[in-house]
């Protein structure tokens, strides 16, 4: 289940970062300016105290613990989308774009979008690994979803037997410590590759 929810939050983060990063980005103005200064204000609060607010208030639920998680992740992806945006649309293609009479929002989305993602999903490892870290926090707190079984839940589960059997918290935190790391080597590994492939290109 933290597997699940961590990738459901960082796409979800991911999908709401890149709209807002390619609105502002590419429209610009007094619409780039609002969603910068949204993008600030949730910056300014760590995404934890973020995700255990919403959590606390709204109520633990699986849907509501993604959601409190990609509350506080969709900036970075908001933040690297605008700036590659920035520099595409002002490149041949959108201009070209631009002269067929094309919507601007069908630009910025068709056009614009799909090569500013490389760079944004780049990030996708090191969220979905803070995402599973999140969840697992606030499920060790209690405010996982009380029908699940997440590794957060069993290691809290597991401290009042700790000295007669250690092992009910010692697994599943081996087991979360060693997700995590692999996740975010996996997701190192494709960027390098990745990148390999944009130089050879």
């Amino acid at each position: 289940t933290s597997l699940a929810v961590g990738l459901a939050a960082a796409a979800a983060a991911i999908a709401v970062g890149a709209i807002v990063g390619t609105l502002a980005g590419f429209t610009g103005g007094l619409v780039d300016e609002v969603l910068m200064r949204i993008t600030d204000a949730f910056q300014t609060v760590p995404s934890f105290l973020l995700a255990l607010a919403f959590v606390s208030v709204v109520g633990p639920s699986l849907g509501v613990v993604v959601a409190a998680i990609a509350l506080g992740a969709w900036t970075g992806p908001a933040r690297v989308a605008r700036a590659e945006v920035l520099s595409i649309r002002e490149r041949d293609f959108v201009a070209g774009a631009r002269v067929i009479g094309m919507h601007p929002l069908e630009i910025a989305f068709r056009e614009v979008l799909p090569n500013a993602l490389p760079p944004v999903l780049a990030l996708s490892s090191v969220i979905v690994a803070a995402a599973i870290l999140t969840e697992a926090a606030l499920s060790f707190l209690g405010l996982g979803d009380p029908n699940r079984m997440t590794w957060g839940g069993m290691i809290a589960e597991g401290r009042t037997v700790l000295r007669t059997a250690p092992f009910l918290s010692i697994i599943p935190g081996v087991a979360l410590v060693l997700t995590v790391l692999g996740v975010y080597l996996a997701g190192e590994g494709v960027v390098e590759t990745t990148a390999v492939r944009r130089s050879l290109s």
